[in-house]
């Protein structure tokens, strides 16, 4: 018995770096320079959703919705109810989701009354693929009014969920060319290959990674990171590259700020988080816990100068394995300063991590940091 699970131990190790192999030989990221006009921040689900449906209603030509997780519940169905409608109207809907994020929402609910897709079933090398995911969440209406940002399609994403309560996040609604460089991503995980041609000038940059191209990306800026260096996650569970460069950007001076939430929609993420938390503590970096619910937003900013937000977390699925959409501004640029006023009122809604707190974790919190060492990269 012990030789077969060795075996599968050994096969399941074979296809995981078998399909790391082939992304990076194969890799399909993809980036643009790009515009966005008249900016506006959701943090909140409600109006999210409410802006979303509005726009919606409007819609003369087509309608590309993509989101990571779906569900079949009374915000759902709002959407799905809405779309039917503006496809009965003769808009082009598309609606996309990924295979294993959406695993329990079937397309048959929906009566084939628009088109939909499910993103990255299952395929060889099987076990990579079952852990990469398309995670990025999109909304672009007539290539003209875009959606972008960290909400998914549920009730707990309107504070719906009794643990978790009010579900703060960070996604923005835009007008510009951006629409068409969004339209583009959700295009190409559609699966078309005539994508078309956009022009590559603008004052942001938006990323479309998968593999390790986002962890380049901000190790680049991290290294060159002089002042300050500031992280809003869910998950705080970097990479081994990434660890090192805040280690040493702590040590040349830099400041370092790290915000996670207080609650945890994921036990085992929280718990792999403290000896991260806790050495990036020992080295001098301020982290703070957001308290007023369930802080979901993904946020980096580069001596206050540079901004990169989006989809990724800050843990070793968003930055080695799954399929993510960022964008970078300048401090120039209202994205920054919409986020910059979000993240900077998050963190007044904040309290210190303390030593005693670390010191004191529950012992199930501290036994499943352990065994969740060696797993690390699946979360």
């Amino acid at each position: 018995m012990l030789w077969i699970i060795i075996l599968f131990i050994l096969l399941l190790i074979i296809d995981f770096q078998l399909g790391r192999f082939l992304v990076s030989k194969r890799n399909k990221s993809q980036n643009w320079r790009t515009t966005a006009e008249e900016v506006e921040l959701f943090a909140d689900g409600n109006s999210l959703f409410e802006a979303m449906l509005s726009d919606i209603e409007k819609a003369t030509e087509s309608i590309d919705i993509q989101f990571f997780i779906i569900r079949n519940d009374r915000i759902s169905n709002q959407f799905y109810t809405l779309l039917a409608h503006k496809h009965e109207e003769g808009v082009r809907v598309r609606l996309l989701a990924d295979w294993m994020g959406s695993f329990k929402f079937r397309e048959k609910w929906l009566d084939q009354k628009v088109f939909m897709r499910k993103m990255n079933p299952p395929r060889i090398p099987f076990f990579y693929h079952l852990q990469q995911r398309n995670h990025r969440k999109v909304l672009v209406i007539d290539q003209k009014i875009s959606y972008f940002g960290g909400f998914n399609l549920g009730n707990e994403y309107v504070g719906k969920d009794v643990l978790l309560g009010k579900w703060r996040d960070y996604h923005f609604r835009m007008v510009g060319e951006i629409g068409e460089v969004l339209q583009q991503s959700f295009a190409i995980d559609w699966g078309e290959t005539n994508k078309g041609q956009i022009s590559q000038t603008g004052d942001v940059k938006v990323l479309a990674t998968e593999g390790d191209v986002l962890e380049k990306e901000l190790l680049h800026y991290m290294e060159n990171t002089k002042e300050s260096i500031e992280i809003g996650s869910p998950y705080f569970i970097p990479t081994r590259k990434l660890e090192q460069a805040l280690i040493d950007a702590l040590a040349r001076g830099v400041d370092v700020t790290i915000m996670v939430p207080d609650k945890s929609d994921h036990i085992i993420a929280k718990a792999a988080a403290l000896p991260y938390l806790r050495k990036m503590k020992e080295h001098g970096a301020t982290i703070y816990l957001y308290v007023d619910g369930f802080f979901h937003a993904k946020v980096l900013f580069f001596d206050r100068k540079t901004c990169d937000a989006g989809t990724a977390n800050f843990d070793r699925r968003s930055l080695q394995l799954n399929q993510e959409l960022n964008l970078i501004v300048s401090h120039e640029h209202p994205i920054y300063h919409e986020i910059r006023k979000a993240f900077e009122a998050d963190i007044k809604t904040s309290k210190k991590i303390t030593d005693t707190w670390l010191n004191h974790q529950p012992l199930y919190i501290r036994t499943l940091s352990w065994i969740s060492f060696p797993f690390r990269i699946f979360l």
